[in-house]
């Protein structure tokens, strides 16, 4: 009852207080892109290594032929990410696919974990995909507080993040599904967790695991506070009429790239050695 009551208290608010949800998709960085970053001091949660391994999650104790050559693709991701949103002034990238089980979740928390090794870069992951939420479970972890609490009104900003004590890194998500998920994202308590985040971290990349594109209309509720994003798709997996529908919907939107995942094209990197992007590793080639 308690987020029914929530979504009932959205439908009465003022249309000038929906409207103003919308505002953050301008949100850019300006003198904040050189800004060293702050310390996270979210609550911690430990993940579990086992179910990390078993989700190809790239967590820095993971080792291993697969793991290396994944590892690799996503610091070409990451790189190619950076220029982009560098270049742009960008702050926030969402993530989506054209349907479900095509790799953007783990993608988004693997590119994630790559971006936080720069030394000066804070990296904040939301999972929105409040219908099916995954990241928590590929870290094999229940949150402090689920994002679905703070969307209702239960709980603050900084109470839905924590950290799994990798430095530079925080997280919201959840395990808990709700089939409201498109009232709260209209709610407006979007925009103010992305602005919690502007103030307490200054220069922070966003990332938004945000639900596929063709499933709800989730995805247009929430798109339009990121400032680009990445569609993720799976070789073998999406249908060519999949990704044409998908562009067509994201026409108007940035579109940051195109990410081909689960690949098995062999690259050989510059000192001749040779790699197979097998099952769940990343082809970052198709990023603009």
């Amino acid at each position: 009852m308690i987020i029914e009551q929530a979504i009932e208290r959205m439908r009465r608010q003022s249309p000038n207080t929906q409207r103003a949800a919308l505002s953050v998709s301008g949100m850019r960085r300006d003198d904040t892109l050189t800004a060293p970053p702050v310390e996270l001091k979210f609550a911690r949660v430990d993940y579990d290594l086992d179910t990390c391994e078993r989700c190809h999650i790239l967590v820095p104790e993971t080792d291993g032929n697969e793991t290396a050559t994944g590892a690799t693709a996503y610091r070409m991701l990451r790189t190619r990410v950076l220029h982009l949103m560098r270049s742009n002034r960008w702050s926030t990238l969402a993530l989506t696919s054209p349907g479900a089980g095509e790799g953007k979740s783990v993608t988004a928390l693997n590119l994630a974990l790559s971006l936080a090794r720069e030394q000066n870069q804070n990296v904040f992951l939301i999972d929105l995909d409040m219908s099916n939420p995954s990241v928590c479970a590929y870290l094999g972890i229940a949150p402090p507080r689920g994002i679905v609490h703070f969307f209702a009104g239960q709980v603050e900003p900084q109470q839905v993040f924590f950290t799994i004590g990798i430095e530079r890194l925080a997280l919201a998500g959840g395990i808990e599904a709700t089939p409201y998920s498109s009232e709260l994202l209209a709610s407006g308590r979007l925009e103010l967790l992305l602005k919690y985040v502007q103030s307490v971290s200054p220069g922070a990349l966003i990332l938004l695991d945000l639900p596929p594109v063709l499933a709800t209309d989730d995805f247009l509720v929430a798109a339009p506070r990121a400032d680009a994003t990445l569609l993720v798709i799976a070789e073998g997996l999406t249908r060519r009429d999949g990704v044409v529908r998908a562009m067509e919907v994201l026409s108007g939107f940035t579109l940051a790239g195109v990410m081909l995942n689960r690949s098995r094209e062999r690259v050989t990197d510059y000192y001749g050695r040779r790699y197979y992007y097998t099952k769940r590793s990343t082809s970052a080639a198709h990023a603009r």
